[in-house]
């Protein structure tokens, strides 16, 4: 086992786990929602509500942790986050009602940190002119997390109940944990920065056009993928009568696509330009949200 020093570099299988950490906590339960809602005495729509409470979260510690980590290390950040979605997760197998799990979930969230910091960490260590494409690569890793997470949690839920997913989703934050501690030792380049100084350069960030329009485009193409995870346990169940095993292996399909695009973006964008494949990949997104809604939307009417 290698000796953590300052600068330490992980490996790429690391940076992978942790970035895919947070995808695997938003799909794997899937599955199970409306086993949950039964479970719980509620009904599907609000047990949706644990996918957008996830979302909004990791919105927020993903603010908080890029400058909290530029202040105090990546490494304190990562390991602390880690803990706190593991306890979390535990915490979720076992929630008493639907207010303590949207809770629990709130706050397993924190796995999105591993998420933002992984991609820090491609740039603390790797040139700037390489940067983009291995941070491609490691989006394209993290993918096929989607497209097996569901299939598992489908099993699982299945064979031992909905619980097992976020039992599961505890051994895989604490192993994960373990790993971050052994290879991953400080890569922030400049670290005491202040945080209220870091804070203060957001208003230049939020005047700029260009940072509105990437921004937007990241947040309309996400939009779609995640608009299809809160409705599609409710579509696959009623309207086409899935069982959670079969909506499992259905959940994987859209992360095909993202694989194929990260890795095309990896491969290509450097000598298309970015612009033309942000503007393609937008085009394709809408034209597949239409396609999916044209065909879907005589079947759900019916319901």
């Amino acid at each position: 086992m290698k000796s953590i020093t300052p600068r330490t570099k992980p490996h790429l299988v690391t940076l992978i786990l942790l970035a895919s950490l947070s995808a695997f906590a938003s799909n794997v339960f899937l599955p199970s929602l409306p086993h949950m809602a039964d479970d719980f005495g509620t009904t599907t729509g609000v047990m949706g509500l644990s996918v957008g409470v996830f979302f909004a979260a990791s919105a927020v510690y993903q603010i908080i942790a890029g400058p909290v980590s530029d202040n105090i290390g990546r490494r304190p950040v990562l390991l602390f986050a880690l803990v706190v979605f593991t306890v979390a997760s535990l915490g979720c197998a076992y929630a008493p009602s639907v207010e303590a799990f949207l809770t629990l979930r709130a706050i397993q969230a924190a796995s999105a940190i591993a998420m933002a910091l992984a991609r820090a960490v491609v740039r603390d260590t790797v040139p700037a002119d390489r940067a983009g494409s291995q941070i491609a690569y490691v989006t394209m890793g993290m993918s096929v997390v989607p497209m097996l997470s569901p299939a598992v949690g489908g099993l699982l839920e299945t064979h031992l109940g909905w619980q097992a997913t976020f039992l599961l989703c505890a051994g895989v934050g604490f192993g994960l944990l373990v790993l971050t501690y052994h290879d991953l030792g400080e890569t922030a380049p400049d670290m005491g920065r202040p945080i209220g100084q870091q804070f203060a350069g957001y208003g230049a960030l939020l005047r700029s056009p260009r940072f509105w329009g990437y921004s937007m485009a990241a947040a309309l193409g996400s939009g779609a993928f995640f608009s299809y995870l809160g409705g599609a346990p409710y579509v696959g169940r009623v309207v086409f009568g899935l069982s959670a095993q079969e909506l499992g292996f259905v959940f994987g399909a859209p992360a095909v696509g993202y694989f194929f695009g990260n890795f095309t973006s990896g491969r290509f964008s450097a000598r298309a330009g970015i612009h033309p494949m942000i503007l393609g990949g937008l085009l394709i997104t809408s034209s597949g949200a239409a396609m999916r809604g044209i065909s879907t939307g005589p079947s759900i009417r019916s319901h």
